[in-house]
């Protein structure tokens, strides 16, 4: 059944914290006492050590990012005069597909609903990444590489290895990191405790990452991005920076951009009741079970459901040039009836795929899962705001 979508608000009816609220009166050493054994009443299996691989790499480099910061002429003081703006800076965004169908045959939506929690690629089997999950696979090889091995005695199906987001610096309309996921969840600003992150995605193994105990070589990072004009893979200069750091700056549009983010790692779990703030859906759920399962939500743990502007693409605009020739046939196979391609067409074709378990190298470029993920973001990027009906 098609989502019956009635007038849609051009910006999300719920935008989720500014940061600037929750931070700016915190002392720096807030984070520095956080309690290293337990966080938020999570269990501590791997996230102690993991938060310390991070805060030990990021330390360590300390001094270069600060030649980095320098060379980069991010005027207006050193990276420690803008460490504090950043950890309060932006907000904490999970890009999901809420209509995938998990190992255990639910969708991302009704777990939430069932489980009051949101899962890892590791207990789900599904991801918008590289599905590899699994023992000797290229995602276990990443994180620990990223980690130091500190998850590396961890019971896959325990839901205890990190959860992948981004911090949204610019509180893009599609959240931090859209290529991961149509919809997403906005964090509570307490999350940023728990948090590691990294510039750009971490199975590149990037040279910046930190916590927002030790942010310097990020920083640095986006500093650099920002003096050659392309601050987040957007045409965004130093005076755009300084003003997301100093919290007065909000992207005016979706900007539609697949690689420029900040990726964040979330350890000790994604509580809906205590670490989730709002659920923000692209509007080709609305009057679908996902909206449905999302609704639940709120009445039982206090999650807000918000929409976004949405993505839709026409079958005559996909080009031949992006992911693929390939993604011109496809569209027309998974297009709704007025022949327009979004998230949740793509879903219920991904939803007919028989689920395989993930393996150590991921899906194969031509498989069907990869070729529908090459179609989303081909939506993203040259897609435009759905439009309003009813």
């Amino acid at each position: 059944m098609r989502a019956q979508r009635t007038m849609m608000q051009r910006r999300p009816s719920v935008a989720g914290p500014s940061g600037r609220g929750s931070f700016s009166c915190r002392k720096r050493r807030k984070f520095g006492d956080r309690a290293r054994g337990r966080r938020d009443g999570m269990s501590s299996v791997g996230v102690t050590d993991a938060l310390r691989a991070i805060d030990r790499r990021a330390l360590a480099d300390r001094f270069r990012a600060r030649q980095r910061w320098s060379a980069a002429r991010a005027d207006g003081g050193g990276p420690e005069d803008w460490g504090e703006r950043f950890r309060a800076s932006g907000r904490l965004t999970v890009n999901m597909h809420p209509d995938r169908v998990d190992r255990n045959g639910r969708t991302v939506a009704s777990g939430l609903a069932a489980d009051g929690a949101y899962r890892s690629q590791w207990a789900t089997g599904i991801s918008a990444g590289s599905r590899s999950a699994v023992s000797g696979g290229e995602r276990q090889r990443f994180e620990r590489e990223l980690f130091d091995g500190a998850y590396d005695d961890v019971d896959p199906t325990s839901g205890k290895h990190p959860v992948y987001g981004a911090l949204d610096l610019l509180f893009d309309e599609h959240g931090g990191s859209p290529r991961f996921g149509s919809s997403y969840l906005v964090l509570a600003s307490h999350v940023r405790r728990r948090i590691t992150f990294c510039l750009g995605d971490s199975h590149q193994a990037p040279r910046d990452v930190g916590t927002f105990d030790q942010p310097w070589s990020v920083l640095a990072g986006l500093a650099e991005q920002a003096q050659q004009g392309r601050l987040l893979d957007r045409p965004l200069d130093a005076d755009v920076l300084r003003s997301v750091l100093s919290g007065g700056y909000r992207t005016k549009r979706a900007t539609r951009d697949l690689d420029g983010y900040v990726e964040i790692q979330i350890h000790g779990g994604v509580s809906l009741a205590e670490d989730v703030e709002a659920v923000v859906l692209d509007p080709s759920f609305r009057g679908t079970e996902v909206e449905e399962h999302i609704r639940v939500n709120d009445g039982r743990f206090g999650v807000k459901l918000g929409w976004h502007c949405g993505s839709e693409l026409g079958i005559d605009d996909v080009p031949t040039d992006f992911r693929g020739p390939t993604m011109s046939t496809l569209a027309r196979q998974v297009a709704a009836t007025d022949g327009v391609v979004h998230a949740r067409a793509i879903g219920i074709a991904a939803a007919r795929i028989n689920f395989k378990e993930p393996t150590p190298d991921g899906d194969s470029a031509d498989s069907a899962l990869q070729r529908l993920k090459y179609l989303w973001h081909t939506v993203l990027a040259h897609g435009h705001d759905a439009k309003p009906t009813g």
